[in-house]
């Protein structure tokens, strides 16, 4: 479709129909480019990011988390009546943790209230609901799982080999960030894991998988596979999961009555 326009005699011939269709190639090329530029991230090296990720969580002063388990129990108590299920709670360094722990025992699924001053550890008892503090060998103590020096940031400093690059992915669908994120792949030594655990992992080897964000090497994801020691078919699951990092918690010991 061509228009006249007239200015001072003079006739101008403007032709729409090009301008239309040039103005659809643009957004359809910016559309294009953006779609590319979420499938790809810059070329770091898989050890690079992995010490950037260990480096990020000990600059920061806590987070907070979330840890699920699947496969054989984890057993919580040396008579083995407990077993760790799920954990949501949240950090501040250098040695303090409060998390709402889902445990199973003979007939029984519930919440368990922890918080974790270094290596002293209270509960809320399973029946009564009163705070307690636990002996040294039981219960779950994230305070220690997240400790600079003995924590998951030691062992992925000190602990892993075959480290390689995996796919970027986007985690969104389940139930991580909607961002393309950084993937490594490696096997860690499970003996400082068994440790650091409270021996809920290990201490044979066991892969690792991380999800880092690009722009700060936060790490969001962690998931660790371990096989089962009466059947090296089948595999235990820990996945954890980072979030919030510099939103702190006031975190103090109980009050008892």
């Amino acid at each position: 479709m061509q228009s006249y326009l007239f200015h001072g005699g003079v006739s101008i011939l403007r032709c729409e129909r090009p301008l239309k269709y040039n103005l659809l190639t643009i957004l359809i090329l910016l559309l294009t480019l953006t779609a590319c530029g979420n499938t790809t991230l810059p070329d770091i090296p898989a050890e690079e990011l992995v010490q950037r990720a260990a480096e990020r969580m000990k600059e920061s002063d806590g987070f907070q988390f979330v840890i699920e388990r699947d496969g054989a129990p984890a057993y919580l108590d040396p008579g083995e009546t407990l077993s760790f299920r799920r954990a949501t709670g949240a950090y501040v360094a250098p040695d303090r943790a409060l998390a709402t722990v889902r445990v199973i025992g003979p007939g029984l699924i519930t919440d368990v209230d922890v918080i974790s001053v270094a290596e002293i550890q209270w509960q809320t008892n399973v029946v009564t609901g009163d705070w307690e503090e636990l002996p040294p060998n039981w219960g779950f103590n994230p305070a220690v799982l997240f400790d600079d020096d003995i924590g998951i940031q030691a062992v992925l400093v000190a602990d892993l080999s075959q480290i390689a690059l995996a796919e970027p992915e986007n985690l969104v669908e389940s139930e991580g960030p909607d961002e393309l994120l950084y993937s490594v792949t490696a096997v860690a030594d499970g003996t400082n894991l068994y440790q650091m655990s409270g021996t809920l992992i290990g201490p044979s080897d066991v892969t690792i998988q991380l999800w880092i964000r690009p722009e700060t090497f936060e790490p969001v994801r962690i998931v660790v596979r371990e096989p089962e020691p009466e059947d090296d078919e089948l595999e235990s699951i820990w996945q954890v999961d980072i979030s919030h990092y510099g939103e702190l918690i006031d975190i103090q010991p109980p009050e008892f009555e």
